[in-house]
């Protein structure tokens, strides 16, 4: 193998490396806003939830009428 092309390998690595650093820091990233927005999407069905058993409570009886 003639130097050249052992430079022009060395230099495509080098490149390869670098490109894998990136998507690894991408991938980390997106792996931790995806747990973020899970956690999010559970504590917001927590929540809805709570609001449904709370509007089940609400009885019409106990409502003042909106003239008074």
């Amino acid at each position: 193998m003639t130097e050249s092309k052992f430079i022009d390998l060395e230099t495509r690595m080098a490149f390869l490396e670098d490109t894998v650093d990136a998507l690894n820091k991408t991938v980390y990233q997106q792996s931790s806003q995806l747990d973020l927005l899970q956690h999010t999407i559970k504590n917001l069905q927590q929540h809805m939830k709570q609001v449904q058993n709370d509007i089940k409570e609400i009885k019409p009886e106990d409502e003042i009428p909106p003239h008074y």
